[in-house]
């Protein structure tokens, strides 16, 4: 809030997509008539993730930090001057909201999905993290021409809740 900034994440995947005609097989499913062809951003080889944090007074980009994997969350900022965000790598991180700085990180069991909420009691500050791949939509969020690597987080939903110093 006291840094009058937007903080955005950003999906870097681009596509290409082809028309052509589809053969109707009863039962057989399909997704129509386009052939997609996945690419990386030109200014960002070998990250499909980005968070961006811009200015509400002026549209200026204030800091961005790439990643290997989409940030599937959203952004939280405190009070305190942090932001969080998960990656579908199943990262949770604490940033410095002025400058982007990574403060801290925690690899969780799954993806972290949705939106992260905080949260006091008796003056201690919480963050809470939903977490969990969701349906079979989740599963082709990473390209696989594009990170063969990276493979559908497993493991089932889930709420991870931590503590913030003070």
């Amino acid at each position: 809030p006291e840094t009058e900034a937007f903080v955005i994440p950003i999906n870097l995947n681009c596509e290409t997509g082809v028309f052509g005609p589809v053969e109707r097989v009863e039962g057989g499913g399909g997704t129509g008539p386009v052939r997609r062809t996945n690419h990386f951003h030109p200014d960002s080889p070998g990250q499909l993730g980005e968070l961006l944090s811009m200015s509400i007074r002026t549209g200026e980009v204030l800091w961005r930090q790439r990643f290997k994997t989409p940030i599937n969350s959203a952004a939280l900022t405190t009070a305190g001057g942090l932001a969080f965000a998960g990656s579908w790598d199943r990262y949770i991180y604490a940033f410095d909201a002025a400058d982007g700085e990574i403060l801290w990180s925690r690899r969780l069991p799954t993806s972290i999905q949705g939106f992260p909420i905080s949260y006091a009691v008796d003056g201690r500050q919480y963050v809470a993290v939903p977490v969990g791949a969701g349906g079979a939509s989740w599963q082709g969020m990473i390209p696989t021409d594009l990170m063969p690597e990276e493979r559908r987080p497993v493991g089932g939903n889930g709420l991870f809740v931590f503590a913030l110093d003070d």
